[in-house]
């Protein structure tokens, strides 16, 4: 899903293109981000940027001659090193390879590693001393990686079957534990998407919706200004059924994302949500339905519960009844040492109702949306509006991270002024902060938290109230 900076590539070539040409480029060199290096056969390092030196540590006297492989661990200079020899031997002027592996960088004692994407270059000269020179550039993308496991982590936690689709229509990465589960399927990353997910459902599919698959594909590759008019052909549901018997069958519905780099459409993003328990329930009422009328009914009745379970309308963030399924699985997974931690924090707006009865209600749901998008932009995991003016958020993390979202959140809510039309007020919110203990119930759980929020309110309100750490219970 991530692209390299093409930007950063263009930098390299001219770096190359000016040293070459015997220009001083120190300067220069020095401003480019990233790692610049110049290596000769033996893997020494000949020259090289200001950054790597300071990523190092070093002084610029210590790099000279400086062994690559003091950098790398045994297995990965094993691969570093075969791709130097692969430039060196192909005396080709320009030759190049691409590829990821990590750097460890800091002090002996304090030594980390992170992730950079390499690109080799073969120079076009030969040193007599030195032999075929390497150029080698290195970007960080320590965060990046980061940010996609983080994200990863939320994904497996939803009910959701979540991956990408490249442009050969296989499937790229995956980001959701039940995606095989959902589709019936072992390992899925290099399979064609129509496989796995659309040629168990043709059957059940009008002509319509068969030439949408079509458009699935060929959007990839184009334009992202002509995605739109591919997207409407797009399947929205399918019957996915992959056994002899109907009942085995689920009701998929499907949502598409494209994913743009340089305005064209690299990959799809589609997610799929299992809507069969939803869709048998519609199709019971509507067979026992007397009449239209009824039946319009009940089916009005049956969206809007599913859509009560899934989203809640005026906020956007999940719904009690969705965080069931959610967090029944992180407790799970701390139960059983999936996760190392678990926390929670529980945030209510103070003094909501007295908002409530000088503003009136419509103003009142401005401020509840104000703040949900507050804590839906400082969470890194998936926050539920628990009802009312009542938020929580579930983390896989430690007492101290929980306590650290919250107070960003507590911080930027008692910043936020919010314009009503005929006042601009402020309010502030206080919140309650606990971690789970093993084999403890979800009950339990929050109950712990929601006494601290109360304790919060007690002792003036705007505040975090943490859980005391000499009533902690050890995660054994």
């Amino acid at each position: 899903m991530s692209h390299i900076n093409l930007d950063l590539q263009a930098s390299h070539k001219m770096l190359m293109l000016l040293d070459e040409a015997n220009v001083n480029t120190e300067s220069v060199i020095d401003s480019i981000p990233g790692i610049f290096l110049i290596v000769n056969e033996d893997h020494e390092v000949l020259r090289a940027n200001l950054e790597f030196i300071e990523l190092l540590g070093l002084d610029s006297e210590d790099i000279l001659r400086l062994p690559l492989s003091k950098l790398f661990s045994k297995e990965s200079w094993k691969i570093f090193a075969h791709n130097i020899k692969q430039i060196v031997e192909s005396g080709t002027a320009g030759a190049s390879i691409r590829f990821e592996m990590g750097l460890a960088t800091g002090d002996a004692l304090d030594q980390r590693e992170r992730t950079f994407h390499w690109t080799l270059v073969g120079r076009s000269t030969r040193n007599q001393g030195e032999g075929r020179l390497v150029t080698v550039f290195g970007d960080d993308i320590s965060e990046m990686r980061e940010t996609e496991r983080r994200l990863q982590r939320v994904f497996t936690s939803i009910p959701l079957g979540i991956f990408t689709m490249n442009r050969d229509g296989t499937i790229g990465d995956s980001y959701s534990s039940y995606l095989e589960s959902l589709l019936d399927c072992g390992k899925l990353a290099g399979t064609m998407v129509d496989d796995v997910l659309f040629k168990p459902a043709l059957r059940h599919m009008t002509p319509d919706e068969i030439d949408g698959i079509g458009a699935i594909r060929q959007c990839v590759g184009k334009s992202v200004l002509d995605y739109g008019a591919y997207s409407r052909t797009f399947p929205q549901e399918i019957f996915h059924n992959t056994a002899s018997d109907a009942k085995d069958g689920r009701w998929l519905k499907i949502t598409y994302q494209p994913i743009v780099f340089d305005r064209i459409v690299e990959q799809l993003l589609i997610i799929l949500e299992d809507r069969t328990a939803i869709v048998n329930a519609e199709r019971e009422m509507l067979d026992a339905a007397q009449d239209r009328e009824k039946a319009a009914a009940l089916e009005k009745q049956s969206l809007a519960r599913y859509e009560e379970a899934i989203r809640d309308p005026l906020t956007g963030l999940y719904t009690r009844l969705y965080m069931k399924d959610a967090v029944a699985a992180l407790v799970w997974s701390h139960d059983h040492h999936e996760i190392p931690e678990l926390s929670m924090a529980i945030f209510d707006i103070d003094h909501f109702k007295n908002v409530n009865d000088s503003h009136g209600h419509k103003n009142g749901d401005l401020i509840l949306r104000e703040v949900a998008e507050i804590i839906l932009r400082q969470s890194p995991e998936v926050p539920i509006r628990f009802g009312g003016e009542e938020f929580l958020v579930f983390i896989p993390d430690s007492h101290e991270a929980a306590f650290a979202l919250a107070e960003r959140v507590r911080r930027e809510v008692e910043a936020k002024r919010i314009d009503l039309g005929d006042a601009v007020i402020q309010v502030t919110i206080s919140a309650g902060i606990a971690t789970h203990r093993r084999d403890e119930t979800l009950d339990d759980f929050m109950h712990r938290a929601d006494q601290l929020l109360y304790r919060a309110k007690n002792n003036g309100r705007n505040q975090t109230m943490p859980e005391p750490k000499n009533r902690a219970q050890p995660n054994c």
